[in-house]
């Protein structure tokens, strides 16, 4: 293959993502060597993926699981973008042909030294990524000349890769995600996969800048926190649950949990939905691509909002609403006449007009009857 023809097959991968395995043996070839990979290998291992070129499948799971941390990926940590290097020039060979690491993955593969270029959208302080070569012994000895062979590719390579994020993030909607979300009547907040907030609805903005049990945390990055300790421990550990399931692991799951409010008021119900990764997961975690939907119920004001409605459609007095609320939130007429400070038969007898202009005839129908209205 000529370069003006594998600097086609390169760009081709860009839009269509599904073609880098099958380009990564054509640079294979054009380089000089044994195998390759595009790697991203997460700070946390969260998200790390690896996408072959003439590897084997049933090392690729065991690489990211138990050896991801090797003395390769920690060298390679201090390469900057741009830059090209040959892997044996950084480490100890004769300590790594000691290793398990060298055992299970190198030799089986017939691997002894590496090519590597880092990309900047993949190399992040505490993780590393790129494009990585492999090269057999016999072809260790020609490692200059494919050394040389890769430069000359490496800023297509990169390009391309560029490209393809690029495409995958238009795929992906957040145009649509965020219409979607604005579209939901409870507040709701997508969480990425270190969890951090990609996307929040107008009714989650208000929420949470009441700051009434669960609120915005600023670091390095905007995640949720929730002012209760015993909530927050179990809202962080709910999403990381959800994370863990969204990526396919197998967790225990509560997927719903109160938010106490320090203001006395009746508590939110929070519901975590994990979200299946798309088609394309392998450039999920260079995007930060939301994982888990967080909806937070307020059972009182929407209970509140509904009545209103109710109000309107059947004619309710300020009174009888205020009742119908009450009910709809799930109280009793006793609760209801010592939250409201009145005698418990002034609040039968708007309980009584309620039932007869609606057309039910208890409370309990009244409570279904006002949480069946859209809000």
């Amino acid at each position: 293959m000529t370069h003006a023809e594998i600097v086609d097959v390169i760009y081709q991968s860009s839009i269509r993502y599904e073609l880098w395995s099958e380009t990564l043996c054509s640079i294979v070839d054009y380089v000089g060597a044994v195998a390759g990979n595009i790697v991203y290998q997460s700070p946390r291992g969260r998200g790390s993926f690896l996408i072959p070129g003439r590897m084997r499948e049933d090392l690729n799971s065991l690489y990211l699981q138990h050896y991801a941390q090797n003395p390769y990926a920690r060298a390679y940590g201090t390469v900057k973008p741009g830059d090209v290097v040959l892997g044996n020039t950084m480490v100890d060979v004769a300590a790594i042909e000691r290793s398990s690491f060298y055992t299970d993955i190198c030799k089986p593969q017939n691997i002894h030294n590496q090519l590597f270029m880092p990309h900047a959208s993949l190399h992040e302080p505490g993780g590393i990524g790129g494009v990585a070569l492999f090269l057999s012994r016999a072809q260790d000895e020609h490692a200059a000349q494919a050394l040389k062979r890769l430069r000359l590719l490496a800023s297509h390579i990169e390009r391309a890769i560029d490209l393809s994020l690029h495409v995958h993030r238009i795929d992906s909607g957040p145009d649509l995600a965020q219409r979607l979300i604005n579209a939901m009547p409870d507040p709701a907040v997508l969480i990425g996969s270190r969890g951090e907030i990609i996307l929040l609805n107008t009714a989650a903005e208000a929420l949470l800048k009441e700051a009434d049990g669960i609120s915005i945390r600023q670091t390095d990055r905007l995640s949720l926190t929730a002012h209760i300790p015993e909530t927050s421990s179990r809202m962080t550990t709910a999403i990381r649950q959800a994370l863990t399931v969204a990526e396919g692991g197998d967790t225990p799951f509560t997927g719903a949990f109160p938010i106490i409010r320090p203001s006395g008021l009746p508590p939110y119900l929070a519901t975590i939905t994990p979200l299946a990764p798309s088609s394309s997961a392998a450039w999920d975690a260079t995007d930060s691509r939301a994982r888990v939907l967080l909806q937070i119920v307020d059972t009182e004001a929407r209970a509140r909002l509904q009545a209103r409605r109710l109000r309107t459609m059947f004619d309710l007095t300020e009174a009888e609403t205020r009742v119908a609320t009450l009910i709809g939130s799930g109280m009793s007429l006793h609760d209801i006449a010592r939250a409201l400070g009145v005698s418990p038969n002034t609040i039968k007898t708007h309980a009584a007009r309620c039932f007869a202009k609606v057309g039910v005839r208890s409370q309990a129908s009244l409570a279904r009857l006002v949480a069946s209205i859209p809000v």
